[in-house]
């Protein structure tokens, strides 16, 4: 497991100094003061704009923590009902009540995810920091392999089962790998040509 003390994703700076993606995204978060409305709740970008696998018609995912429900869905109200197709719902996803809320701006479509728990103890986080893992010991060809998937309309945790021969359900799956040494990760990469 990496440490999450020297996880570079845990604050939003890495955007501005990033791929051209990942700066246009800090100049849409900065001009809009969305994590800074969001400061209470933990807010950390998880999903593709970080590794650099989005496609164009990928979203920005914000991973909040709230205590109160109602106290995020009156800062979201407040914050961002003014926003083109702003909307707010809740959903049970693997047990947890979670809270999305979504709205865009010209560049980017936003959708955040409120959960009881810690941000970096959510799911998509594991999900992401998994999938961070697998493309930083892999070839540059995975990347391109996981985002022509992705345009195919393939979702990001499919894709990386797909590629890797990864059975059953990937959620799940990517969860699991979450417990791996790094030459476990390496092992499969190499057996899969990458």
């Amino acid at each position: 497991m990496q440490s999450l003390e020297a996880n570079p994703f845990l604050l939003p700076d890495y955007l501005r100094l990033g791929t051209p993606k990942q700066q246009e995204l800090w100049e849409d978060l900065e001009k809009w003061k969305i994590l800074k409305n969001l400061n209470g709740f933990k807010p950390t970008i998880a999903g593709t704009i970080p590794l650099d696998i989005q496609t164009e018609t990928s979203d920005v995912d914000i991973l909040v923590k709230y205590n109160v429900p109602s106290h995020l869905q009156k800062i979201c109200y407040a914050k961002f009902r003014n926003l083109p197709k702003y909307s707010f719902s809740e959903k049970t996803i693997s047990l947890r009540v979670t809270l999305i809320c979504r709205f865009e701006t010209n560049d980017f479509q936003y959708e955040i995810f409120g959960q009881s728990v810690e941000p970096t103890e959510q799911f998509a986080w594991i999900h992401m920091m998994v999938e961070h893992r697998f493309l930083s010991f892999a070839n540059p060809s995975f990347r391109e392999e996981i985002r022509s998937l992705k345009r195919r309309g393939i979702k990001t945790e499919h894709a990386f089962c797909q590629l890797l021969d990864l059975k059953g359900d990937p959620f799940k799956t990517l969860l699991l790998w979450n417990q791996k040494s790094d030459e476990q990760y390496k092992e499969l990469l190499y057996n899969r040509g990458y």
